[in-house]
């Protein structure tokens, strides 16, 4: 090999074979692989130490072309999903029949049972899909030759749908160069000013169609934790959060001023973030009207004391009645305790608080030994059938659907008119989205077993789904054993 031109000091804080690689390519060299010595040259030339550190970084290099060649690869296949997912549009709609919104239903829910996924999901990927493949072609062709990933084509998307097809043309000819060298994060900041300069109508007339948008929508959490989202005007979401802020900076400065000297009783400190301050008074401003920032029992806001609402807590008896605390369920072995809609866990000092001064509350009270809910018995449900329907159910019976019982229909498995009985083996909460895709599609569902409903595919395949365990609001060992037996075979 020829002798590389003279290269100037080496800084002592710069790696060597770095500095060589940028020396290389400045005097127009090969890349670094072909002026520095190997790992087996090192070790011949009896440099054990240079050799491991270098087989070291030639694995990371190893590493890293691997690394982005499969995120390639899974760009390429996600384009193909998008590809099919399309088709399964065109195809429904084709296969219509007069409605078009029961065929994509029902396309979408046989493709998603298939793979485990909410029909929902797969239902908003076919509308997407669609638009990707015939209002951002470019973008689909980009992900399909791997050169940025799904995120990256789906942010594209979706700051450029409200152009229209002449905007869209010109948006994605910036855009899709910005792609591959921006994360979504910042991609989505510079896709969105781009679209904006592209917009034909002016920002008032498109923010009074984005405001007939606006909704508040719950998301159940882990941990008897819920998020609370809003989409809302940005002057007034920022106008919020503004108001929260200034009033949390408020009572900490009032709680450090009333801090007590020395030699006065010291009381517990309030060593909230501001975080933690901004949802306490949020919580304050939305149930009570007052921003106190105040805290019941050390961490709830006092507005948890005003709630008023129609929703369903299942509570084990031993948990109204105190016999377990406020500590059963953590980390002791038991299954369960209140459930909040048969999703969100809740403490037990809650589940007390709330059954025991809210009237508007539906209170489902579990046996502590059995796990079970009395059964009951015309084509109306009894009021004792939809409490035993509520705590057995607990959500859409549809597989994968996680809409609560509160939201949903009881439907007769087999219906009314043909016979089918009001007992809770014949009945079970539905949707209304999957309600009406069983009356009114190929979807058909049976009920053999109490609580167990089988639900068939148009394309023949079958889906069994089981309704929560019951015995998870067992105390102690009986829980463990009652759950043991529940996921047998």
């Amino acid at each position: 090999m020829d002798e590389p031109p003279q290269a100037p000091e080496i800084p002592p804080e710069v790696e060597e074979w770095l500095w060589a690689e940028r020396i290389a390519e400045a005097q127009q060299w090969g890349p670094l692989s072909d002026i520095r010595w190997s790992a087996e040259e090192c070790l011949d030339a009896g440099d054990a130490a240079t050799a491991r550190w270098l087989a070291i970084e030639d694995r990371r290099l190893e590493l890293l072309t691997e690394w982005t060649h499969a995120a390639e690869q899974i760009a390429r296949w996600e384009a193909v999903q998008m590809r099919l997912l399309a088709q399964a549009l065109d195809d429904a709609l084709v296969d219509a029949r007069g409605d078009a919104d029961m065929a994509v239903r029902s396309a979408a829910a046989e493709l998603a049972t298939a793979v485990g996924l909410s029909d929902r999901t797969v239902q908003r990927r076919m509308s997407d899909a669609s638009t990707m493949r015939d209002s951002f072609p470019a973008t689909l062709e980009g992900l399909t030759h791997g050169r940025f990933s799904r995120a990256h084509a789906q942010t594209v998307m979706e700051e450029g749908t409200r152009l229209d097809e002449a905007g869209r043309a010109a948006y994605e000819q910036i855009v899709l160069d910005l792609a591959p060298q921006l994360t979504t994060g910042r991609l989505r900041v510079a896709a969105r000013a781009i679209a904006e300069r592209l917009q034909p109508t002016a920002l008032v007339e498109r923010h009074a169609q984005a405001r007939d948008e606006r909704r508040v929508v719950v998301r159940d959490g882990d941990d008897g934790m819920a998020e609370l989202w809003a989409l809302l005007p940005a002057v007034l979401a920022h106008g919020i959060h503004d108001r929260v802020t200034r009033l949390a900076h408020v009572i900490r400065a009032g709680a450090a001023r009333e801090s007590p000297s020395d030699g006065d009783l010291a009381s517990d400190p309030d060593d909230r973030t501001i975080d933690q301050l901004r949802a306490d008074i949020l919580c304050d401003l939305a149930l009570t009207g007052h921003a106190t920032g105040a805290e019941s029992e050390r961490g709830g806001p006092t507005g948890s004391n005003a709630v008023r609402a129609v929703v369903q807590i299942t509570v084990p008896v031993l948990t109204l009645i105190g016999a377990h605390g406020d500590g059963a369920g953590a980390g002791t072995g038991d299954i369960g305790g209140a459930t909040l809609n048969g999703r969100c866990p809740v403490t037990p000092a809650d589940a007390r608080r709330l059954a025991g001064g809210a009237t508007m509350w539906d209170r489902v009270l579990t046996d502590p030994i059995s796990g079970d809910v009395s059964a009951v018995d015309r084509r109306l449900p009894t009021e004792a059938q939809r409490r035993h329907l509520r705590a057995r159910d607990e959500h859409c019976r549809f597989p994968g659907c996680r809409i609560s019982v509160g939201r949903s229909d009881i439907d007769h498995t087999i219906d009314h008119q043909y016979g089918g009985a009001t007992a809770v083996d014949n009945l079970a909460h539905l949707c209304r989205r999957h309600h009406s895709l069983k009356h009114h599609s190929a979807w058909t569902v049976t009920q053999k077993t109490p609580g167990v409903l089988v639900w068939t595919s148009p394309l023949g395949r079958t889906y069994t789904d089981r309704p929560p365990p019951a015995l998870r609001f067992m105390p102690g060992g009986a829980g463990l054993r009652g759950a043991a037996l529940f996921q047998g075979p």
